[in-house]
């Protein structure tokens, strides 16, 4: 089961990709991130671990999630397992006319899928909405 979402930043790529690469402060501007440490040490590339606590819904779900792509001011992918569940987490930065198109979301698998799915929409539409007002408030 996929999900998606997408957002146009008034920004260049540049500058919507040193938000990926600050991971650790998105708690500072998304509810339902709690917390995102590096397990691995050093920059983001293939084969980096994050643990990642959020809150969807009523629960408080721990991932440890590894990067399986990892192309710098384009895209990550991540996929980790919680709750019989597989997920697989993407974000895709594509330049379009000085803006940046992000597309945010991922597919999950497994015994709750169904709920994954429902949760992993939710976040992903807050994480589009919370990057595009935190990046174009910092123009202001």
């Amino acid at each position: 089961m996929r999900f998606s979402s997408s957002v146009e930043i008034n920004a260049p790529v540049k500058k919507v990709w040193a938000l990926v690469d600050r991971l650790e402060e998105w708690p500072q501007w998304m509810g339902s991130i709690k917390k995102i440490e590096r397990v691995s040490e050093g920059p983001l590339t293939v084969g980096s671990q994050l643990s990642v606590t959020a809150k969807v819904s009523r629960l408080t779900v721990n991932l440890l999630m590894t990067i399986t792509e990892f192309v710098p001011e384009c895209s990550v992918v991540m996929q980790g397992r919680a709750l019989g569940t597989n997920l697989t987490r993407f974000y895709f930065l594509e330049p379009v006319n000085g803006k940046t198109k992000v597309t945010i979301g991922g597919e999950v698998s497994g015994l709750l899928a169904w709920l994954a799915r429902r949760g992993g929409q939710a976040v992903s539409d807050e994480i589009a909405q919370a990057a595009k007002k935190r990046i174009e408030s910092l123009d202001k």
